[in-house]
């Protein structure tokens, strides 16, 4: 073997072999400020020879137990063509095995190293004694095997080549209770005899010494015997060649006691095989030396590893994940670390405890893959709901016993312009002051009381609970409260209860004028602050006023919906500048605009000067409108109803009223053809039948008239449109005129009979012509359309009506000529009841007669037809 040289080493950097750490750190920063010439680290064997390759090294300083578990021999017996270098061995408390290993290469120095000494001084002074030949002789060139020995815990032995006992340590004698001079120069089985190793297994071990003697190699043995004391140990023997040069010159023997450890190893075992967690350890390689059931169990779900293998060799994926980082840092900070991480290849969550050591790594794992999933359905549980609570109009607080806000949360604060945690501090009963029923119910809630209640505070309505929360004592220590903004529901509730009432009501109406003005004064109730109006549609397709809650509103007027947009059946809003301004009061403020269609009925327009509508007030509106159509449609039903039977009384009316006059009319008539016959036919005289024969055609006459009669006063049912123009001038050519002269101004379109329209006119041109009077002035017959009302007129210059027999003209059978039936004009009136028009009589700007018809309302459509002859 070639030891190492004490020799000159000034030149040449410093070479400290040792793994990656905090102590690493500190050790080569100390020989940094020792020295003025470079340091530098190995983490491996490997590196050391390739650093030793590259540069002059004048000292080598390694750990004893080095980070890729390669030999110390390889860096301390260099290659012919190396340089020589002192070697100093720097080991942690606890590496005398290693010691007993540098001992038999023959190292310069072997140090413990003392983990609370950042300075490392006794390490730089012993590289300083092996580096700098100019400094004093203060410690050897290489520390001599007693010396270093007798630093080691351990029991350690020197034999030479023949077997003898050479040196024994302290601890030796200890363990032996012999003297190191009674056992040195003594054969092997000496310190068998002294009870170091136990006879019946001496052949074991001297076999053991010898081939170490002849071999060169290291022995190790587990020595298990009784102590005097009686109690079972275990050491652990480990067998190392001394050499010189490339000559055995002897054994080396370190003896540890691991009794101890092995109970611990076992009782460690025993508990990590009873372990719900997987655990398995590594070494300083990353190398798996002890896995139990669990961890096989889990790592053979994907492939179960063997012990010796590295963990990144078997799992190589997983030099890329979370693992790998988290292991390295531990190993690095000799940190515990703790953490979770997803296994991809498991399809699972695991949660990893990893704790280091100078010797390796121990990790516990356990499969968390349910509590994950619960934790995360959990939180997107929680997530949603409170998602759900800022969205939801509500108001979390708690109180103190005292009634001081302690929590003051929700999105229901924002309706009270209130910040989250804003009145934290501040005492409810005066927060509340002004507001009776609130601190009523906190108070209750503090004395112990659950509380339900519904309080109203500052225009808004609010559903509160109040909980109480007991100490051990039964006394309330805090109070807990939820409000819920109901304003809109309370609101509602409120509106279905007064529509209710208006609905009973609406019920019990006549007409259609009092559903209306019910309709209208309702809408206030349901909507404060609000104006309303209702129009009924008519007959012409127009829009008339009906009720309003406004002033002045009895005043508007008429509207044509060709003028109005009526928009769809639905409710719709709008703002009030897009609206008709005939549909609202007169000076109007109004700012938004609902309108309501009333089915076939009309409208219903509210509308209000300050803030927008809300839902709920749209919802109450068109309720009161689907309500006030069903009132509307029922109330003309009733109407219609009652119509047809004035219709069916009037009809018995007018049979009696035939009866009487067939009874009446025919009898003079009767009794005159009754006598001219008996005469006729006693006397014989032709004059007596003629007479008898003129009173049956009078009779006919009136039959004819009468049947009329009845027929015209059936009121029109079916009517089309007519066009008075060409009715008037058919009539006036179906009349025997004489001379007179038809003057005919623009007229227009009705509704109505074109048949009894054309007998109306037929029977006053008549009426014009018999009653003309004296012939000193051609008669003129004048027909025209009302200029102040809805209608048309038929007048004449003739000699007129006295006023006192005007009303009686219409009568039936009123005449004042011999050959009249008196029916003419009474036809003329019923035709006009039967069209829903009224009639009357005046007189006309030239004396003469002047009949005026008022028909049903709406504009009149103007016709072109030309005018008639004259």
């Amino acid at each position: 073997m070639c030891l190492p040289s004490s020799g000159d080493a000034s030149a040449g950097a410093i070479l400290y072999v040792a793994a990656d750490g905090v102590v690493s750190d500190s050790v080569v920063s100390a020989l940094r400020d020792a020295f003025e010439r470079p340091v530098t680290r190995a983490e491996s064997a490997d590196a050391a020879r390739s650093a030793l390759a590259d540069r002059p090294v004048s000292c080598l300083v390694a750990a004893a137990a080095l980070p890729d578990g390669t030999d110390l021999d390889t860096l301390v017996s260099p290659d012919d063509a190396r340089a020589e270098y002192p070697v100093v061995v720097y080991a942690a408390a606890g590496d005398e095995a290693f010691a007993a290993r540098a001992v038999s290469l023959g190292v310069n120095d072997y140090l413990v190293r003392d983990d609370a000494d950042d300075s490392h001084a006794e390490l730089v002074e012993s590289v300083r004694s092996l580096v700098n030949p100019d400094v004093g002789d203060s410690r050897p060139g290489t520390r001599s095997h007693r010396v270093i020995a007798e630093a080691m815990e351990d029991g350690a032995f020197v034999l030479d080549a023949d077997s003898r006992v050479e040196y024994v340590n302290p601890r030796i004698e200890e363990i032996t209770g012999r003297a190191s001079e009674s056992l040195r120069g003594e054969q092997f089985e000496s310190l068998v005899d002294a009870g170091l190793f136990p006879a019946d297994e001496y052949d074991r071990y001297q076999n053991a010494v010898s081939r170490v003697l002849s071999e060169g190699t290291t022995e190790r043995l587990d020595v298990r015997f009784v102590d005097a004391e009686g109690d079972p140990r275990l050491f652990e023997l480990q067998l190392s060649p001394a050499a010189d040069g490339e000559k055995v010159t002897g054994v080396v023997g370190i003896p540890r006691d691991v009794t101890d450890r092995e109970v611990a190893t076992t009782q460690r075992g025993e508990l990590l095989e009873r372990m719900t967690d997987a655990f398995f350890a590594l070494d300083t390689d990353w190398r798996f030396v002890y896995l139990n059931d669990r961890a096989r169990t889990v790592f053979g779900e994907v492939r179960e590893p063997v012990l010796g293998e590295r963990i990144w060799d078997r799992y190589p994926s997983v030099a890329d994940t979370e693992l790998y980082e988290k292991y390295h840092e531990a190993m690095r900070t000799q940190e515990p670390v703790t953490f979770e991480t997803y296994a991809e290849q498991y399809d699972g969550w695991f949660e990893v405890r990893a704790y280091p050591s100078p010797s390796g790594l121990s990790v516990y794992f356990r499969d968390v893959t349910t509590r994950k999933r619960y934790l995360q359905a959990l939180e997107s549980t929680n997530q949603r709901l409170e998602t759900l609570l800022q969205n939801l109009p509500v108001i979390l607080s708690a109180f103190d016993s005292e009634g001081v806000f302690t929590l003051s949360e929700g999105a229901g604060l924002e309706s009270l312009g209130r910040e989250p945690g804003q009145v934290v501090g501040q005492s409810a009963f005066e927060l509340y002051d002004d507001t009776p029923a609130a601190t009523d119910a906190i108070a209750r809630g503090l004395s112990g009381e659950a509380v339900d209640t519904r309080i109203e505070y500052r225009g808004a309505v609010y559903d509160v609970w109040y909980r109480p929360v007991f100490d051990d004592d039964g006394e309330v220590s805090k109070l807990l409260g939820v409000a819920i903004d109901v304003t809109n529901r309370a609101r509602l509730e409120d509106g279905l209860r007064s529509l209710q009432a208006v609905t009973r009501d609406l019920i019990l109406t006549e007409s259609v004028e009092e559903v209306a003005t019910l309709a209208a004064e309702v809408v206030p109730e349901l909507v404060p602050g609000t104006e309303a109006a209702i129009w009924l549609a008519d007959d012409g397709g127009g829009l008339s006023p009906a009720a309003s809650t406004a002033e002045g509103f009895e005043s508007a007027g008429r509207i044509e919906t060709a003028s109005v947009d009526s928009g769809s059946d639905a409710l719709t809003r709008a703002d009030a500048a897009a609206v008709d301004d005939r549909l609202l009061p007169a000076g109007s403020a109004a700012s938004s605009v609902l309108r309501v269609p009333l089915g076939s009925h009309g409208l219903l327009v509210v509308s209000t000067d300050g803030d927008a509508f809300l839902d709920v007030d749209e919802d109450l509106i068109e309720l009161l409108g689907s309500t006030v159509a069903t009132a509307l449609s029922a109330t003309v039903r009733e109407q219609e109803l009652r119509n047809r039977e004035a219709d069916l009384a009037a009809a018995n009316e007018r049979l009696d009223d035939f009866v009487s006059i067939v009874a009446h009319d025919l009898r003079n008539p009767l009794a005159v053809a009754t006598g001219y016959l008996d005469l006729g036919m006693e006397s014989g005289e032709r004059a007596h039948l003629e007479r008898a024969a003129n009173a049956v055609e009078r009779m006919s006459e009136l039959v004819e008239e009468v049947l009329d009669l009845a027929r015209q006063r059936t009121p029109v049912v079916d009517a089309k449109p007519v066009d008075l123009a060409r009715v008037v001038d058919h009539a006036w050519r179906f009349v025997d005129t004489d001379d007179a002269t038809l003057v005919r101004e623009e007229l227009f379109v009705v509704e109505g009979d074109d048949g009894r329209l054309l007998r109306l006119f037929e029977n006053l041109f008549r009426n014009a012509v018999e009653h003309a009077g004296p012939p000193d002035d051609p008669l003129a017959v004048r027909v025209g359309a009302l200029d102040d009302r809805t209608g048309f007129y038929v007048e004449d210059n003739g000699v007129g009506i006295p006023e006192e027999t005007r009303e009686r003209v219409f009568d039936h059978g009123y005449t004042t000529t011999p050959r009249g039936t008196g029916y003419g004009l009474a036809i003329v009136r019923d035709i006009a009841d039967a069209h829903g028009w009224s009639v009357s009589l005046a007189e006309s700007a030239e004396g003469g007669a002047r009949f005026e018809f008022v028909t049903q309302p709406g504009r009149p459509q103007t016709t072109d037809s030309e005018k008639p002859d004259e």
